[in-house]
């Protein structure tokens, strides 16, 4: 960085990057590994995402949300690449770092639902997880995406049936407010995702 944060040398900014790179780094590749389905394509959308960040740290470190920024960059960048590939789409299988600290059912329920989520076409995919993990309303999610509402509540919908099959939980769709985080749902389906990204975040943390 050649120019200093406002009150900050550029040398204490670079290390205050480094810091949130560190911090953050784990939490967003496992976000983006749920929703691309794919390892290299998910860690190269959040190094992107954070050399823009360290372009623009001023300006981010400032924002409400810093890990918002660069989770919004991702997705953008995960979004783009995938209408590339869209139609040559196929399941495949994910290789991820295990998490060494998990019971052996804790790891089986963390990998079913990662390649049931493997076995979703792209869209679906993004939109469970979105929706489902990260709480974001059908007006968010068509935002960050460029669809309608009414495609997002429709791929939803197919998403939340097909892993409810293949995951044999209710498909029942819980509401926010029923967790004391925010946003958060709490049906079968979600609790079964969010045991799946704890399970890779923790897996990730091991490796670095």
């Amino acid at each position: 960085m050649s120019e200093a944060v406002e009150g900050t040398t550029a040398d204490e900014g670079f290390e205050e990057f480094e810091e949130f790179y560190a911090r953050t780094y784990p939490w967003l590749a496992a976000r983006a590994v749920m929703l691309s389905g794919n390892r290299q394509n998910a860690e190269d959308a959040v190094q992107e995402a954070f050399i823009e960040a360290m372009r623009r740290w001023p300006t981010v470190r400032a924002c409400a949300s810093p890990e918002g920024w660069v989770a919004t960059t991702m997705r953008r960048k995960l979004s783009r690449d995938g209408r590339r590939w869209w139609f040559r789409w196929k399941p495949t299988e994910l290789t991820v770092p295990a998490a060494t600290g998990a019971t052996v059912e804790e790891t089986a329920e963390a990998l079913a639902a990662l390649r049931a989520l493997g076995m979703l076409p792209p869209r679906q995919r993004q939109v469970v997880v979105m929706h489902s993990l990260e709480g974001m309303s059908y007006a968010e999610i068509g935002a960050a995406l460029g669809i309608s509402a009414g495609s997002v509540g429709s791929n939803l919908h197919k998403a939340r049936a097909r892993l409810s099959l293949l995951l044999d939980v209710s498909p029942e769709l819980g509401r926010p407010g029923d967790s004391l985080v925010p946003g958060v749902r709490t049906d079968p389906l979600s609790t079964a995702l969010r045991g799946a990204a704890e399970w890779l975040l923790d897996g990730l943390r091991g490796r670095r």
